[in-house]
């Protein structure tokens, strides 16, 4: 695990906010050296602390405003299945995100398509037709909200549980 002081910390949370500030500004905005920071990014990195960087893009400027969550059940469940579909549902253009899941379904979807007709069209046409998928529930995503940025959760000690009453 890195080592997440105070400066980790802070450039953790200005990366996150706008990763196109130049390591000058950043350094300016935490108060230390520009070698120092340099040297603190470059260490997150390594560490794969900070995984890549990416532009947001507006998705309705790009004709693809409505949003969908397809829940997926597989059977069989087996791990080939399962990856299988993983590997192929990645495959797809609409596609946004993937969850493999716990519960009744197996996966999360989020796909982004211009309208209800293509996303009708991709489900019967994509998901429903893929072997393993045993059933499907599409749901309309009327808001998609990101809490941002990533802040770090502070260890917690564990709790001694104590005897049950009842020993």
């Amino acid at each position: 695990m890195a080592n997440f002081d105070e400066v980790n910390r802070g450039l953790l949370l200005e990366l996150q906010k706008n990763a196109r500030r130049s390591n000058r500004e950043l350094a300016r905005a935490l108060g230390i050296a520009d070698s120092t920071c340099l040297e603190r990014v470059r260490g997150l990195q390594q560490s794969e602390v900070i995984l890549g960087y990416s532009a947001e893009v507006n998705l309705e400027a790009m004709g693809r405003g409505l949003k969908a969550m397809i829940a997926v059940r597989i059977h069989p469940k087996s791990r080939d299945a399962v990856e299988a579909f993983r590997e192929f549902v990645l495959t797809l253009t609409e596609v946004l995100d993937v969850f493999v899941v716990s519960g009744s379904n197996d996966f999360q979807v989020l796909v982004a398509v211009q309208d209800a007709q293509h996303l009708e069209d991709f489900v019967l046409d994509h998901i429903a037709q893929y072997p393993s998928v045993a059933d499907l529930h599409a749901s309309l995503v009327y808001e998609h909200l990101h809490r941002r940025p990533v802040e770090i959760l502070e260890s917690k000690p564990r709790r001694r549980r104590s005897a049950p009453p009842w020993t």
